[in-house]
């Protein structure tokens, strides 16, 4: 069956650049006075000397995707917080012992004068303020995961944001934030917030006693996912005799993502009555690019056949899930509601 309507167009990918519109010249360097370095490379290029931020904040941002809780919205932060240079790093927090949402948890650390230093050296040597990428390009997707460098100095903001995926070039800057953010999560100072106020969970232990006896069925050993998952949606078959499952994993998933995606597929596989549905493309469709006259061109998939359920392994704050929901009319639509989600600990 195939399904060309406006309902799956956030879940579908770009895949050529906007025809009528201006294209980004990647050569095509930051506008400014002529002779003048493009702002703000000056700064950058003191604070890659001295090791120190002076007033100056830089922010990695990446976010985007699916609706919570499978969205994205991960902040590295160098910044001056109670007058010392410090390294900050925010992200949505899930806990199944709350029945909250719109949990963040934030981690900080002093920043290092050798962190500071290699942190602008990295954005000067990546010519992030020093050129336009094509991968600038908005691609009007509402679901669209993007990357965003931001620097602020003088109160002025200077900002670049990357669709679908950061670009090659980058690749130094991005690995460097990673490591600074395993870094913060494995021993900076932990906060939780709650819609943005500052909140106080239960101890560890009472925390863990809570996720026990509330919702022991929301968390098994990690080597029991796949078959407690398989379990769990064989249960349809009782009263249908056949399912239709769409095994959805993402494209930047993890190695142990896949491997837990491998054995959910093999669990299943083993159970008669179970289908899986496989995904092709149905052919391209044209939508608006934001530019006059501008437009993408995105391609459009079809499931075959059309599945049930949908079943998605991804991974959230660490750990590896395996969710549940009904397919109804677009499974590759974002979702809105779960069966239920199961957690590997």
């Amino acid at each position: 069956m195939q399904m060309l309507g406006t309902a799956s167009i956030s879940a579908l990918l770009l895949v050529a650049a906007a025809c009528g519109g201006s294209s980004a010249d990647p050569e095509r360097p930051v506008e400014g006075a002529s002779g003048e370095k493009p702002a703000p490379l000056p700064d950058l290029e003191r604070m890659s000397v001295r090791g120190r931020l002076e007033g100056l904040t830089i922010e990695y941002w990446v976010g985007g995707g699916l609706p919570p809780p499978h969205h994205r919205s991960d902040q590295l932060l160098l910044l001056d917080a109670e007058g010392r240079d410090t390294i900050q790093l925010s992200r949505p927090f899930l806990d199944p012992a709350s029945k909250r949402e719109g949990l963040t948890e934030r981690f900080r650390l002093a920043a290092e004068p050798a962190e500071v230093r290699k942190v602008a050296q990295l954005i000067l040597d990546t010519g992030v303020f020093d050129r336009r990428l094509p991968e600038e390009k908005d691609p009007g997707r509402a679901d669209a995961v993007s990357t965003e460098v931001i620097v602020k100095t003088g109160g002025r903001e200077f900002k670049r944001r990357y669709f679908s995926a950061s670009p090659g070039s980058l690749e130094p800057l991005r690995a460097e934030v990673e490591r600074l953010a395993q870094r913060l999560a494995e021993g900076g100072k932990r906060e939780l917030f709650h819609q943005g106020k500052p909140i106080t969970l239960p101890p560890e232990p009472a925390r863990e006693r809570a996720a026990t006896t509330e919702l022991a069925s929301d968390a098994v050993p990690l080597s029991e996912l796949a078959e407690e998952a398989s379990r769990r949606v064989a249960r349809r078959l009782s009263t249908k005799g056949k399912l239709v499952v769409w095994l959805d994993v993402s494209e930047r998933a993890t190695d142990q993502v896949e491997r837990v995606a491998e054995a959910v597929k093999r669990a299943l596989g083993r159970r008669p009555g179970v289908v899986f549905s496989t995904k092709s493309v149905a052919g391209t469709l044209p939508v608006p690019s934001g530019s006059p006259g501008g437009h993408v061109n995105i391609l459009v998939y079809k499931l075959e056949p059309h599945p049930d359920v949908v079943l998605s392994v991804g991974e959230l704050n660490g750990r590896t899930y395996v969710s549940e929901r009904d397919a109804g009319k677009d499974p590759l639509a974002p979702a809105s509601s779960w069966s239920w989600i199961l957690y590997g600990r």
